[in-house]
Parts: structure tokens; sequence; C-alpha cells
């Protein structure tokens, strides 16, 4: 028996979140409701998806498959909608995003030039900050955020989980940082609770900070000059060419994922539809990226 998309929008979810109350939270139904879908896509298939255990729902062979086939799919249609709204619709005007600057410059702002090569009529306003403007007072049409606790008043999705690694200079300066000298390495922080949060539950007791500054670009920076080792989100640090991991593995925070959020009313302004797509395109393409997968 075929399945449909719709099928496909909850296994999707499952797998994303690893909880069945998770994915009932992003696609807005209960948790019954998405314990069902499953038991009733699993049956149709014919097939086990996901192994029940004590971190959630994970994939099996035969689940991952169907993911990685699913998730290109959903990236076509992203693509799809993008081209269609493009060319149908007459798109002018302002449009005001909001996204945190390292995300904005460690990995949106080289694919903005494709976006408004395609749509010349929108004059694209950015405004970088990690406070929570109010999209409901018009501060912005959009926002890109790192949360677990999304306002109920927005509508919006869940994208990715926030994946960090531990990174040094690649060549001079970088190289006295190796996996056999953990403990001298000199680590590179910033004065925010929740990084320290992350930074204390996977470091041994005795790491400290030796040097630290106010933002993640400028600890990135500071890595990539050889005065230290940081733990970056690896979607900006894989890609700098700079950086190497410095150690094996990866860590997931269990307090941030990345959001797309708009206010409920606006979803049918083209140009703010048309953006979310966008972003939603973006990050499906790269979600290897976002959780720490693509190869080095």
């Amino acid at each position: 028996m075929a399945t449909n998309w719709d099928d496909h929008r909850f296994f999707l979810a499952i797998a994303r979140e690893r909880s069945l109350t998770a994915a009932g939270r992003t696609l807005g139904v209960s948790q019954p409701t998405v314990s069902r879908r499953l038991e009733a896509l699993e049956t149709k298939l014919k097939v086990r998806l996901f192994d029940r255990t004590q971190n959630g729902y994970e994939l099996t062979a035969v689940g991952m498959d169907l993911f990685e086939t699913v998730q290109r799919v959903e990236g076509e249609l992203a693509e799809a909608n993008r081209k269609i709204y493009g060319k149908d619709q007459d798109l002018t005007g302002g449009l005001r995003i909001t996204c945190t600057e390292n995300f904005l410059n460690g990995y949106l702002s080289p694919h903005l030039w494709g976006f408004l090569g395609q749509n010349p009529g929108i004059d694209l306003s950015v405004i970088c900050t990690r406070s929570a403007l109010s999209l409901s007072r018009n501060d912005a049409d959009l926002a890109v955020r790192f949360t677990r606790s999304p306002p109920e008043t927005l509508a919006g999705r869940r994208l990715a989980s926030v994946v960090y690694s531990a990174y040094a200079a690649r060549g001079p300066g970088g190289d006295r940082f190796t996996a056999d000298n953990q403990a001298e390495w000199d680590w590179i922080g910033m004065p925010d609770d929740t990084y320290d949060q992350i930074f204390a539950g996977t470091r041994p007791p005795e790491s400290r900070f030796k040097h630290q500054v106010d933002s993640m670009a400028a600890m990135q920076s500071m890595v990539r000059s050889g005065l230290g080792v940081a733990l970056l989100p690896c979607y900006v640090a894989d890609r700098d060419e700079g950086l190497r991991r410095a150690q094996a593995g990866t860590i997931l925070d269990p307090k941030l994922d990345l959001w797309i959020l708009y206010p409920r009313d606006i979803r049918s302004v083209y140009r703010v539809r048309l953006f979310a797509d966008f972003i939603i395109g973006l990050i499906l393409a790269d979600f290897d990226l976002f959780e720490g997968r693509r190869p080095l």
C-alpha cells in the first residue's frame, strides 16, 4: 500500500526529535496521534523504522534509508515551492529577518546573494541580535533562533539540533593541541550561561577558560589564530578551512535547537513565505553539517 506525504511528515518529525512528545509538539498534534501514525506507517510498510531505546527513538537501518530519501524529497519540494513563488508572484517590498551574528557570518550570508539575485524586488534588512525581538510587535518579519521553547504565539518549525565539537587551528599555533595533551590545552570561552553549561557538562572538572571573549565569532577568530581550543558549533567550524577538530566526537546541546519562527498572521505574505521556504531548503540540504556528520 502506498504512503502519502503526510505519513512522511510524521516520520521525519520523529526521526529529528527522537521523541513522540517532541514530534507532536513540532507537528501541533498530541503524542498519542504521533504514536498511532507511526504504528500505522510501520504496519503499512511492513518494516520497523525505529528502535525504542533509553535515549529515545533511534532509526533502524531501513529507517535511515527512508530518512535520507524522504529528507531529499522534502528539500526538493521546498525548492519547487521557492521557484513557483518566485515566478508567479510579484515579490517586492521590505523583509526584516533576525538571527545571531554567528549564524549570519558563519552560514547564511553566502547564500543570501542567490536569494536576492532571484528576487531583486525585495529590500532585505537583517537584525543581528541574540535578544528575543517581538515579532508580534513587528520588530521583524521572521526569526531564525536557537531555542528549545519557542513562543506559542508564533508559528514555525524546528530545523536541526545544535552540535558542537572542540576545535584548534589548522597549522602553526594549533598543532600543539593534540588529543594526548588535553590537560594542557588553553581553552577559549565566552561569558554566557548556556555556553558555560555546555562546557562544564563535557569537560574534565579541572578545565578552565584561559581566555574569554564576548562573541562566538571572536572566539572562532582566536582559535584560528592558534591562541587556544574552543567548543564551536559544527555547522560553522567544519566549514572553516583554518580550523580542525582537536578531538574525535561531537557534543549535542540538549537545550538548543534551530528554529525558524514568524507571526501566525504573516505566513501568507509571499515574501515571508518564500524566505521561510528558502531557509528550510538550505538547512535540509546541510542537515549532516548541522549534525556534525559531514565528512571532514
